[in-house]
């Protein structure tokens, strides 16, 4: 109970002529009851607030809110949810990984108590993503309509993730970063779809795991970028 209300039956006690203990003894409660209502240390029950609104004579919108307007009213009970709202909220994980929102920014911490960083992506990034998602989707409608080639156009959908993750390698300096498998893929489909060389193209894909191998080396020992187990994307 705030100290508004508490204040309040102080007074309406004091108005009608009551002491703590004659008060109590209409309610048949305590007088440390009766006490702690008016220190605000406690609340009474409905029962009780029915029985002061009939005592004091008045209702019990007046017994509890005076001559408050409804708009008060309602603004005072807005500022208690603000109030009740937890300054941050943590979720932690199976693993131990905990995301924290705090004052609408979110957080990361790790088991051991330190805080990841997680980069945004970059304006850079997301404007040749855009660039390139265009540029496929006018180069599928072309290929497919003016060239009728339906049957292969759709492998620009696939070198499509290949072809932003260039420009997301050479950003943060990290060849790991770059898609080759899609760009495997792309090659070896137009190649079998174009020109029927399905055998001996599928080599490529062995290439894949060489790719990744040979581009964590170079990221941690020549870009002094973190290796590929260890990225935090």
């Amino acid at each position: 109970m705030n100290i508004e209300i508490a204040n309040r039956l102080q007074k309406l006690r004091k108005e009608n002529g009551y002491s703590q203990e004659e008060l109590a003894d209409k309610l048949g409660i305590s007088r440390q009851a009766v006490s702690k209502w008016e220190r605000a240390e406690s609340s009474p029950d409905t029962d009780n607030l029915i029985i002061l609104a009939r005592l004091y004579n008045m209702s019990l919108d007046d017994l509890l809110y005076d001559n408050e307007s409804n708009e008060e009213i309602r603004d005072r009970n807005i500022d208690k949810e603000e109030e009740r709202k937890p300054d941050s909220i943590s979720i932690t994980d199976d693993e131990g990984q905990t995301v924290r929102i705090e004052n609408g920014h979110v957080k990361f911490i790790n088991p051991d108590g330190t805080e990841e960083k997680r980069e945004k992506k970059s304006v850079f990034l997301t404007i040749t993503d855009a660039i390139i998602l265009l540029l496929t989707l006018t180069g599928y409608l072309i290929w497919s309509f003016v060239f009728n080639a339906w049957y292969v156009s759709w492998v620009l959908w696939v070198l499509m993730p290949a072809l932003m993750s260039i420009f997301e390698a050479i950003y943060k300096k990290q060849i790991t970063k770059f898609v080759y498998p899609c760009l495997v893929t792309a090659i070896y489909c137009f190649l079998g779809l174009e020109f029927g060389l399905w055998h001996p193209f599928w080599f490529l894909f062995v290439t894949i795991p060489f790719f990744y191998i040979i581009g964590d080396v170079f990221d941690k020992y020549v870009f002094k970028t973190k290796p590929l187990d260890e990225d935090d994307d």
